[in-house]
């Protein structure tokens, strides 16, 4: 019998959306729940891998969906939602509510009396009917008792001959889908087909702006149903990066980067050639990305979109769109009077030599009015005979082929539409956002902007592209051109870098979207002008222990040597800028005795402590106290750590939010060193200082409370423990209302604490009696 609750109604739901919608899981969710977003001041951001396992029933929805739900009148806007953006693109939305219907009446663990107050628009007669129908029950599924589905054993699925359903495991979505004008491309989806059978492995190769990803997106619609799985990947100049950061159900939250890659490489490997594989924009060399040698061994069929040339492997170029039919019914696309002005049009798409970004780019342009057909024409022309006649010059930069005279056109086209100076900021900023695209309503936010005008301004414009989940993005060429034309730099860019260096200084707090934050942090760092020392200083300073905290090690490796490059001029930065480069270079290496010696330098730079390096010196003696403790010199590990909390007390910082786990490490240090109860005490002072100076009900309270409830199981005072864990529990249950899959996380954490400290009283019990 199938449960009725919100994960089996949505997989109803979406399983009669026909194929012309996109139908990935968080873009779905975004227009049930469209009522949600206009009406909660607060910004709203699905994380794909939480929203995957609310559809597979391995997490209960939020609380404040249901809630928002719950209240007077929003049932019946969420039934207009799925009547307007759901229930129009279902191919038969009437058979949807009858499986809705009979799932209802199916399920035994549900009374006649709910049955009945559920079903009070069944039979239908309407497609608003329907939706009211659907509505009453996906509110009850999303109230009733969560019970979490067993998830499938992944491995015994994959010793088949065929793929697993990857959805129980990846929280991937599938490659999106090609833009509505794709076409002129029949041959070359026939000849990709051909050669992915033969050979299993094909690069898509060929200039920026020409349509590779288009073109693999268009095979991944075409040969779906000829695939168990289609995975899509974008790449993000690190391969191993980007399949360890795949979102795999069985993650956990303390995997390194490198134990998720060996568990996802692992299972990668186990799929079959029924799984098709994308890897997007793999604009780079076997050299430079090792890990491609790894990849290439996988059983799956895979396709790379590249710019660069793997003569080594099988490849495919592709080349302009033979004949100008295609091309003109791409340009009507965006031109209202593309069909008046077809002669003009011809001779434009001759001048910019078939291109097709430039075709769209300039169709566009055209539309907004800006030039009139022949006067773009001969502004193309004249930029044209500036160069050389026959330029169609390959040039081979880091592998990757280009052609100068495209990316010139796609110059003077961005220069013609003499973008406001709110337009180039946003462009400006846009330039560091990485291709997988981030949320629309984050961006804004970085941006401070009030509204979203001005980034749907660009999307017309055809600068900024839409992508699933109510993201956007730059095209790569465009990311270029803009890098090019708008000069970003630190003091340009600075309402950006304060967003990004406010939200890394709240180390307490976690963003889901914090692998694109640190994408764009990366190639901020990569390509940015640096026009403030100070400030960049600052910036790359902050961003580093927030990296630390998810274990980014790319980005840390990226920062590190950025810092120690600034920092090997003497002119830029302080003696303390120097001992936090000793102090991050120590918390990156594996090695805990070349560590030791690389914190230790760092807390020798420090030879006065002032009101102004207090904390810093505080900080670079807790840590080396940490690392003798993890190298078992625990008299110095006591040594360094008090030594660090004196600095704190005298200088006034132990209620600051970086203090608390100095004075909670050393806590545990006394315990294990059987000095339980001046653990204990220390944690009891700090208790009163946070309560005194900030709050009763904050994360830092309830990790001090936790601290003290597994120093009371050590020393058997079960009654004190459970007292201290019941208020760290009261206050996550007020920090995670949202994500109650984290509140029975740090539950489920606890029972096990109880365990664990039962098995090692009972040991200590055994060994006094012996």
């Amino acid at each position: 019998m199938e449960r009725c609750d919100f994960s089996s109604v949505m997989t109803i739901v979406r399983r009669f959306i026909s194929d012309d919608y996109d139908t990935n899981q968080t873009a779905l969710l975004e227009d049930v729940f469209s009522s949600l977003f206009t009406q909660t001041k607060e910004t709203i951001t699905f994380d794909m891998a939480l929203v995957c396992r609310w559809f597979t029933g391995q997490a209960k929805i939020s609380p404040k969906i249901t809630q928002f739900y719950s209240r007077d009148g929003n049932r019946e806007k969420l039934a207009a939602d799925l009547e307007n953006n759901v229930l129009l693109s279902m191919y038969d939305s009437s058979m949807a509510a009858q499986e809705v219907y009979r799932l209802l009446m199916q399920d035994d663990t549900i009374s006649e009396r709910v049955k009945k107050e559920c079903s009070r628009h069944y039979p239908c007669d309407s497609r608003e009917d329907e939706a009211s129908f659907i509505a009453d029950v996906l509110c009850f599924g999303m109230e009733r008792e969560f019970i979490k589905r067993d998830p499938k054993v992944k491995n015994l699925l994959a010793d088949g001959k065929l793929s697993p359903i990857l959805s129980d495991f990846i929280a991937d979505e599938g490659a999106p889908k090609p833009c509505r004008h794709f076409c002129g491309r029949e041959k070359e989806l026939e000849m990709l087909h051909e050669l992915l059978l033969e050979h299993g492995k094909v690069f898509l190769h060929g200039i920026a702006g020409i349509g590779k990803s288009e073109l693999a997106k268009a095979y991944a619609k075409q040969h779906r149903k000829e695939y168990t799985n289609v995975l899509y990947l974008t790449y993000t100049g690190n391969l191993m990066q980007d399949i360890a950061d795949m979102d795999f159900a069985d993650d956990l939250p303390d995997d390194s980067e490198q134990e998720r890659f060996r568990k996802h490489n692992r299972f990668l490997r186990t799929l079959k050639e029924d799984t098709l594989f994308i890897v997007d924009n793999f604009n780079t060399t076997a050299s430079q990305d090792s890990t491609l040698s790894v990849v290439m061994k996988y059983r799956c069929r895979m396709l790379f979109t590249t710019r660069s040339r793997f003569d080594n492997y099988d490849s495919m170029e592709v080349t302009e769109i033979a004949g100008k039919q295609a091309l003109l019914s791409i340009a009507g696309c965006f031109f209202s009077d593309a069909e008046k002005y077809q002669s003009v049009l011809e001779q434009i798409i001759d001048t910019v030599h078939s291109h097709t970004l430039a075709v769209e780019l300039a169709a566009r342009l055209l539309e907004t009015g800006i030039l009139e057909p022949m006067d773009l024409l001969e502004k193309l022309k004249e930029e044209k005979t500036s160069l050389d006649a026959d330029d169609k010059i390959g040039i081979t930069k880091d592998g990757q082929s280009r052609k100068a005279t495209y990316y010139d056109h796609i110059h003077t086209l961005f220069s013609l539409y003499q973008l406001a100076g709110d337009e180039q900021d946003i462009m400006r900023s846009m330039a560091f956002v990485p291709t997988t695209g981030i949320s629309s309503r984050v961006f804004a936010g970085w941006l401070m902007l009030r509204n979203m005008n001005t980034i749907n301004d660009l999307v017309e414009k055809g600068f900024i592209q839409t992508k699933s989940c109510h993201s956007i993005a730059l095209h790569p060429m465009i990311q270029e051109v803009a890098i090019t034309e708008t000069k970003p730099s630190v003091r340009n860019c600075h309402t950006l870098l304060n967003s990004l260096q406010e939200l890394c200084l709240r180390h307490g707090e976690e963003v889901s979207y914090y692998k694109q934050l640190f994408q764009t942090v990366n190639n901020i760092v990569t390509s940015i002008e640096n026009d403030d020392t100070a400030s960049y200083l600052r910036f790359l300073e902050d961003s580093f222990p927030y990296m630390q905290k998810y274990g980014y090690e790319s980005g840390m490796e990226l920062i590190l040597t950025e810092l120690a490059s600034m920092l090997k001029d003497n002119t830029i930065g302080s003696v303390s800028d120097r001992a936090l480069l000793l102090d991050f270079r120590a918390a990156n290496e594996k090695k805990p005795e070349k560590a030791i010696k690389l914190e230790k330098e760092a807390v020798t730079l420090i030879s006065e402590v002032t009101a102004e390096n207090a904390l810093l010196a505080a900080n670079l003696h807790a840590n080396l106290g940490g690392l003798y403790k993890q190298t078992s010199k625990l008299e110095l590990a006591k040594q360094h750590m008090e030594t660090g909390i004196h600095l704190l007390e005298q200088y006034g910082l132990a209620p600051y939010h970086d203090s608390i786990p100095q004075i909670t490490n050393y806590a545990v240090l006394l315990t294990d060193m059987g000095e339980p109860y001046l653990g204990l005490s220390a944690l009891q002072r700090l208790s009163r200082v946070i309560k005194e100076s900030n709050s009763d009900v904050s994360g830092d309270y309830a990790v001090v409370q936790e601290a003290m409830g597994n120093i009371c199981l050590s020393i058997g005072d079960v009654l004190q423990a459970t007292t201290h864990f019941k208020n760290a529990l009261a206050i996550y249950e007020v920090l995670f209302d949202a994500e109650p899959e984290l509140i029975e996380e740090k539950k489920q954490d606890i029972l096990e604490t109880y365990t664990q400290a039962g098995v090692q009283l009972g040991r200590q019990w055994l060994d006094a009696k012996n």
